[in-house]
């Protein structure tokens, strides 16, 4: 089989503008969050409760305990990966996360996508509008709406752009990656093992995220304290580095434009 240039394919993306929007994505991505924890302080709760009404429905079809354990598995993740963009200020589908590097490759597949989606729905979208416009229907209508459609085909195409050119730089790098990521997860099962252990017993008895007051009340032994005192200070600190690294290249990005 013959080896895919993927130097040659990221090139290519990077000419159509994959780094210069990716620099707006990033501001755009800074300007959300400042706007969340500004005027939508219970953003969180927010989230929870749609989850759980998913949750809720889905069960009620469940029709074995294995579909159930998925279920709340499933929207327990949801909570969890959503509290670390919130606190991490960064979208799951942008930014790799250390520990779980080949977790990138299915976001940045999943939101590519949503936007060839877009990119279809404009597509049917802007002839339709151009027709009516051509014969001079409704004007004051058609004219914006094509416009916003044309505006959303720009952006459309230049995410998927930019995905494209991610994961063909993920491509290059998938065999590192993978071994980065078997190092940290040994790396960490090493280091929080007896924390796990704790973690473990208090997400048994609820089909939520359990508490940190659950998650102590949970813990048998002084080692299980110990790894989960050194879990707690170590996440908050890597959401502390993520978030102002963010803000950091954000502003940085905003002074080249």
């Amino acid at each position: 089989m013959e080896a895919v240039d993927y130097k040659k394919k990221i090139k290519l993306c990077e000419k159509l503008g994959a780094n210069k929007f990716q620099k707006v994505v990033f501001k755009v991505e800074e300007l959300k969050y400042k706007f969340i924890k500004k005027f939508i302080p219970k953003y969180i709760e927010w989230y929870d409760k749609i989850c759980d009404r998913k949750r809720k429905k889905e069960l009620k079809k469940a029709k074995t305990p294995e579909e159930r354990k998925y279920i709340v598995e499933h929207y327990r993740r949801q909570k969890m990966l959503m509290r670390k963009e919130f606190h991490r200020e960064q979208n799951r589908n942008y930014h790799m996360d250390p520990n779980k590097p080949t977790e990138i490759l299915e976001y940045l597949k999943w939101n590519k996508d949503i936007h060839m989606r877009g990119i279809i729905k404009n597509a049917i979208a802007i002839p339709c509008l151009a027709v009516a416009a051509g014969f001079g229907l409704w004007p004051t209508v058609v004219v914006p709406f094509l416009a916003l459609e044309l505006g959303s085909l720009f952006i459309n195409f230049q995410c998927v752009n930019i995905q494209n050119c991610n994961i063909y730089r993920y491509k290059q790098r998938e065999e590192t990656m993978k071994r980065l990521e078997e190092r940290r997860t040994k790396k960490n099962v090493e280091e929080y093992s007896e924390a796990g252990a704790a973690i473990s017993r208090s997400m048994a008895k609820t089909d939520d995220i359990p508490s940190l007051t659950e998650v102590i009340d949970s813990i048998q032994t002084k080692e299980e304290l110990e790894q989960l005192r050194k879990l707690v200070q170590v996440t908050l600190g890597a959401n502390k580095a993520a978030s102002t690294s963010q803000n950091t290249d954000a502003k940085s990005s905003g002074g080249k434009k």
